[in-house]
This record gives C-alpha cells, sequence and structure tokens, in this order.
C-alpha cells in the first residue's frame, strides 16, 4: 500500500487508497492535511499506512477477497509486470466488484459458479453483454492462482475451484478469438505495405511468428544479416501505457533462421533507417532498436495494433489484432510441412503440445497431406493389387 504527499497552498497532505467492506469491491480516500513541512506529512503519512497495514491486521477468519487480493496477494506478486498487471485488471474489472465483500474462507463453488453465469449474460463494462469465454479464461485464471496461492499461504484448506463443476468452467479453446488470413490475403496486405517505413516490422513478424513485444524490442545487435539468424533476447511490453522491458515471455533467450528473402528486406530496412538518421542528424535518439520512429526513438508496443489496422483497411483485408500474425506465421508454416517440432521452438513454445493445441485447427490438414505424401513415397500398387483380385490371383 503506497500513499501520495501534496502541497496544497502554504501546507501538506497526505492521502493512500483503501479498500471500504461497506461496498463490495469499493474503495474510499484517506487524507489529511495542515502539515507545515513536508517530512512531517510523509511521518504522518507511514503511521497512519502502518494502521491500515495490509491484511496482516486482518484476522484470517473476517478476511474478505477483496483484502487478501489487494492487501496481500497482488503486491506480493513476484511476476512479469505486465502478468501482475493483467491479474489486477480481471480483479478490479470483473471479478471484486461481485465477489469482493465474500470472506475468502466462506467463498465457495456456488459463489464462483453464479459469478460465471453473470459474467457470461452481463460482464461487459462498457458495451453491455456477455463476456466471450476467452475473456472468462482470462478471470478463471487470475481466480484460481490467488486462490490456489491463499491454500499454499494457509488461509485456506481447499481452493473452491478444485469444486468447481467441469461444465462451469470456461471452455479453453483458443481458436474461436484467432483471425488468420488466406494466403491470398496476406499476400494482398504484403504487396499494398510494401512502400510502408515498417514494412520490414510486418515483414519479419509473418516470416518468424514473433510477439509484438518481441519485435519491439529487437536490437540490431541481435540481428546477424550475413548468418540470416536472430536472437530474441527481450521484449518490451505496455504496462497500462508505460513501456517496461524485460525477457521473453518463456523467460529463455532463443535462435531464429531467416530466409534469404527476408534477409534482404532487412537490409533494405536498415539502409532506409540509415537514411532517417542522417535527416535527423543531432536530433537522432540512438536507440539500437530495430524498428523505430522516424527519430530513432522506441516504438510504443500498442502503436503497431493502430499502425496494422490502418494499413490492412487501406489494403481491404479483414482487420486483425496484431497477435494473429502470430497465428498467421504458424499457420502458413504448419500447412507448408515445417515440422511441429521445429515450429514450436520458432515460436519460443515451451513445448510441442502448446502448439499442437493452439493450432490443432491445422492438423487434420497437415494428416491429410501426410497421407498422400506417404502414398506417393510408396509408389501406385493398388490397381495391380485390384487386378489380381478381380481375376483371381492371377498375376
Amino acid at each position: 500500500m503506497k500513499g501520495t504527499i501534496r502541497k496544497r497552498g502554504d501546507t501538506w497532505t497526505y492521502q493512500f487508497m483503501v479498500a471500504d467492506t461497506r461496498r463490495p469491491g469499493g474503495r474510499r480516500t484517506v487524507s489529511k492535511g495542515g502539515f507545515r513541512l513536508r517530512r512531517e506529512a510523509e511521518a504522518a503519512l507511514a503511521e497512519a499506512l502502518s494502521g491500515f497495514d495490509d491484511t496482516a491486521r486482518v484476522e484470517p477468519t473476517k478476511m474478505t477477497l477483496a483484502q487478501y487480493v489487494e492487501g496481500q496477494w497482488l503486491p506480493s506478486l513476484r511476476l512479469k509486470p505486465a502478468t501482475v498487471q493483467g491479474y489486477r485488471d480481471q480483479m478490479g474489472y470483473y471479478l471484486l466488484p461481485r465477489i469482493g465483500h465474500i470472506r475468502l474462507r466462506d467463498l465457495t463453488a456456488g459463489d464462483v459458479t453464479r459469478l460465471y453465469a453473470e459474467l457470461r449474460s452481463d460482464g461487459r463494462r462498457k458495451s453491455g453483454g456477455g463476456l466471450s469465454e476467452s475473456s472468462l479464461t482470462k478471470a478463471h485464471v487470475a481466480l484460481s492462482k490467488a486462490l490456489g496461492d491463499a491454500v499454499e499461504e494457509g488461509l485456506l484448506a481447499r481452493s473452491p475451484m478444485a469444486r468447481l463443476p467441469k461444465r462451469v468452467r470456461p471452455s479453453q479453446a483458443r481458436g474461436e478469438e484467432m483471425h488468420v488470413w488466406s494466403a491470398e490475403q496476406m499476400q494482398v496486405f504484403l504487396d499494398h505495405a510494401v512502400d510502408d517505413r515498417l514494412f520490414g516490422l510486418f515483414r519479419l513478424t509473418l516470416a518468424t511468428g514473433l510477439r509484438r513485444s518481441e519485435v519491439a524490442g529487437l536490437r540490431w545487435e541481435d540481428v546477424d544479416l550475413e548468418a540470416g539468424r536472430l536472437s530474441v533476447r527481450r521484449g518490451r511490453v505496455a504496462v497500462g501505457y508505460d513501456v517496461v522491458e524485460g525477457t521473453p515471455k518463456s523467460n529463455r533467450a532463443r535462435t531464429i533462421g531467416l530466409g534469404a528473402e527476408t534477409v534482404a528486406v532487412l537490409r533494405a530496412h536498415r539502409k532506409r533507417q540509415l537514411e532517417e538518421r542522417m535527416s535527423w542528424g543531432a536530433a537522432w535518439v540512438d536507440s539500437g532498436l530495430v524498428f523505430t520512429r522516424e527519430d530513432g526513438s522506441p516504438l510504443h508496443p500498442q502503436t503497431l495494433r493502430w499502425h496494422l489496422q490502418r494499413l490492412a483497411k487501406a489494403a481491404g483485408v479483414p482487420v486483425i489484432r496484431f497477435h494473429d500474425l502470430r497465428h498467421i506465421a504458424a499457420t502458413r508454416a504448419l500447412e507448408n510441412g515445417v515440422p511441429t517440432k521445429v515450429l514450436s521452438e520458432m515460436l519460443g513454445h515451451s513445448s510441442t503440445g502448446i502448439t499442437e493445441n493452439i493450432y490443432q485447427h491445422v492438423l487434420p490438414h497437415m494428416q491429410d497431406s501426410a497421407a498422400a505424401v506417404m502414398d506417393a513415397v510408396l509408389g501406385r500398387r493398388a490397381d495391380n493389387l485390384l487386378t489380381r483380385v478381380e481375376g483371381g490371383g492371377q498375376s
């Protein structure tokens, strides 16, 4: 829990937010002013915070879900900032406003069942209507993580999620929100975007399946054009609107091979970037990144989505998310015979099982292709066999 110090007129005031147990999921402001010196306000703030400090002063039997999540669970998470922010958003938008007032130890599978029913029918905050299964899955993951950690901390004997019927759990199918251009649509887009200054970014993403954070954080020092490969060592992610740089999502670096055409595109992009650098002169920002703004400063990851949408509209192809470029790359790779193991390593998945689960819609077609290939390898024997059978075994 943190607070702020502000000067109002000739005096200083502190304030901070705490959970309002009188309103489900509510918050209220605690403030006090009139301090002549800033250090007096800081000392008073520290003392006040200790009085509201967290859930340590709340008896476990009386602790509400909101008190546990906001005062203990979220502040203690040691995960990537974007992951923590995602949990915070799911809790604040969908979960705590509806069940945050329930005591942690009183929360039941029935409460969660009713919650999911409400979210499915009227869970959207702005447009109204129910949450998609994909959005509900994110809320489910956040709640499961929080309650699972409460069990590990000894606050719960067993998580209510363990008693949740399978029919109530959100569908784990991920294909419902995956939008993939056809091979023809992909070419139409690339033909239209070829003169755009970020053409190389989109071309590279479609060739390698890089995540948005990874392509935004790619540095020239990680690209070896002579050898035709690049190393994924970092990512730039948006947390709110702030940008944080860290390790890739998988927490491990990986190397990806580049085709000759992709290398040629990157060489052309580098030449264009050097021309921009000469044009900006002393005002150029030497970020070392492969894809930047015109002045060399880093691109905000969110702008890549907007840029893609504008180009897609202008090209006359369906507007998709930036992450769908990754799906397109994987789908085209599988359809053209790239082994699942190779694709899994290229995408940075921890196992081929993840790759197969996400792209299971492509695998049946691959099975058909494999069957045709094996027929061709083994040769045409069926006609001869049929003739022999019909002829009574005569050769």
